[in-house]
Parts: C-alpha cells; structure tokens; sequence
C-alpha cells in the first residue's frame, strides 16, 4: 500500500521530535536508547496501522510509545485515536495530561504544535463527555454496591455524578446479600441521563453469640523440643564420662603390674573406671531414647480447637467480613 505525502511527512517529524528527547530537560526522567528506539518503532507502527484503519491496533502501539516516552507527540497520537475510537472522556484525560508535560529546553515544532492543539482539544471536549446521575434509593440504615461496567464506584450523598465515555453501560447496584439490580443505557456525546436504582436489601446474616466456626490449628509438638534438647545434654554427659573411663582405665594400666595388681589400685582407679563406663553406657542408651522421642514427634503435631466469630460487613464500596479468633 503507498503511503500519502501527508503520512510520509508526519513520519518524518515524528522522528525528528523522538530524536531531541535525547536532549538534556526533554523529559521527566531520561529514556534509555532502548526506550527512544523502541517508542520511535511503535510511533511509526501506530500511525501505520491508524491509517489502515485499524484504530484497536493503533491504539496498542501509540500506548507502547507514551509509556516509554511521555512527549507531547506520542501523547497527541494517543488521545487522537482515543477520540475517533468515541472514547471521548479518555482522549479529553489524555490531552489534559499532555498539557501538563513541561515543555523541553530546545522543543521541536512539532511537540510545540501537538501541545497547543492538545490545550485547544481539552476545551473543546469538555462539554461533549456525557454524565450519569445516579440515584440509589434504599430503606434507613441500609448500604449498597454500585458498579458501572465492572468497576466499583463510591457514591456519596443523593446523587452521584459520573463522568463516562459515550456508549452503551450497565449499571448494577447490590444492597447486602440481595439480588442485583441491572440497568443498561446508551448515551450520547454530551449527554446527561439519571439512573435510578432500588435494590432489594437483605441484610447479612449475622452468626448467634457465642457460635463461630471451628478451626483447628496444627503445631509443633513440644515432645519434639523436649527431645531434641535432652539428647544434646545425655550425649555431652556420655562423652564426657566416656573420658573419664578411659583415663581411670590408663591410671590403672600405670599402676598395675603384668602379673600383680595392688589392692589400692583396685579400690581406686579400676573402680572409678567401672563407674564411669556404666555412666556412659546408660548415657549413650538415654540419648538413643531422647532422640528417637524428638524424632517420631515431628510427625504427630498437636492439633489446637479455636472457635472462630465473623460477622458480614457491607460498606459504601465495599463489604468483607470481620471476627476474631
């Protein structure tokens, strides 16, 4: 396909005003060359695919490159294809912000040209985004949820008023645990229109005192630690009496003879020897006993009973549930 001499022009400038973002004060915070290359590519792309007609594709790639570079340029393309797309109130949000991008010390014609028709564009779309008015009516006492088009809005006071593109929207308003209410309207550009809504309110059921859901909680069973602490100090006993037994044992070979061992030795140092090993012995057989307690206990945790209390809570946007344990 071949492109206009228009279009060819409008390419080249978009190029020129890419390139001074490589200049000092071009922007908030400086764009890497990754960032400049890749916003001039999606520049073209959307300019490209705008005038092929696809707008949905355009408008993918005029977001890529404002996201990475935000310039008056690729903020007017953007908000442009917003507006033939009728998204009226968001192009109207898109150039507003484009007049509030500080101008850059050396600024092309270009980016000086799209922020004065982006300041021109903002004034005259005001008056051509439609509102909805909305009225909740509800018994004393009583809250609801409302949403329009899937998203959660606060509503304060009467009437709440609601800035929207122009189009088709649905409306849904829910009181406590009641049935929704629906409402679909179409607006035109520029239009006002009031919805009313009268949800049925039921109110959240709230648990009986002193009842609450069970929860059981699992822990650590404490035998663990007892056994795991225990065998660490039976073992440091059996070693250290294991020591012992073998030094008496030493003293005794030192003052016994091959043939001939003197009472004195026997009363003294063969009996200390012999003290001391059955300390080791039963020791080592303690920390055996210790340590297969702590381990059979990691695996049966004890389970605690809590009783837990909520109670339903409905608020203006919001509802959610509150307790204790």
């Amino acid at each position: 396909m071949r492109t206009r001499p228009g279009v060819r022009s409008a390419l080249t400038l978009v190029s020129l005003a890419l390139g001074l973002l490589a200049l000092p004060g071009s922007a908030h915070a400086e764009p890497s060359a990754g960032d400049l290359a890749t916003a001039r590519n999606a520049l073209k792309d959307g300019l490209a695919l705008r005038e092929k007609g696809d707008l949905v594709g355009a408008l993918g790639r005029f977001t890529t490159a404002f996201d990475l570079v935000q310039t008056p340029v690729t903020g007017f393309e953007l908000g442009k294809t917003h507006l033939l797309m009728g998204h009226v109130m968001q192009a109207h949000e898109m150039f507003q912000k484009i007049g509030r991008i500080p101008p850059a010390l050396e600024e092309s014609e270009r980016s000086a040209a799209a922020r004065s028709e982006a300041i021109r564009l903002t004034s005259d779309l005001e008056p051509r985004i439609p509102t909805l008015r909305i009225r909740v009516k509800l018994p004393p006492g009583a809250t609801a949820t409302v949403r329009i088009d899937d998203d959660a809005i606060v509503t304060a006071g009467a009437v709440t008023p609601r800035a929207v593109d122009p189009g088709k929207h649905v409306v849904v308003a829910r009181a406590g645990e009641g049935p929704e209410e629906r409402v679909t309207i179409q607006l035109a550009e520029g239009e006002t229109k009031d919805v009313e809504l009268a949800p049925q309110w039921i109110a959240p059921k709230v648990p009986e005192a002193g009842k609450g859901q069970v929860v059981y909680l699992r822990q650590t069973n404490p035998l663990v630690f007892v056994g795991f602490i225990a065998s660490s100090v039976t073992l440091t006993v059996t070693g250290v009496s294991a020591v012992l037994a073998v030094n008496a044992a030493s003293s005794a070979h030192d003052g016994c003879g091959r043939d001939y061992c003197p009472q004195f030795v026997r009363d003294s140092d063969i009996t200390v020897m012999r003290t001391w090993i059955g300390v080791t012995i039963i020791g080592a057989g303690a920390t055996l006993v210790l340590f297969t307690l702590g381990v059979v206990s990691i695996s049966k945790p004890t389970t605690e009973r809590v009783v837990s209390r909520v109670k339903p809570y409905v608020g203006p946007g919001s509802a959610g549930v509150v307790g204790t344990f």
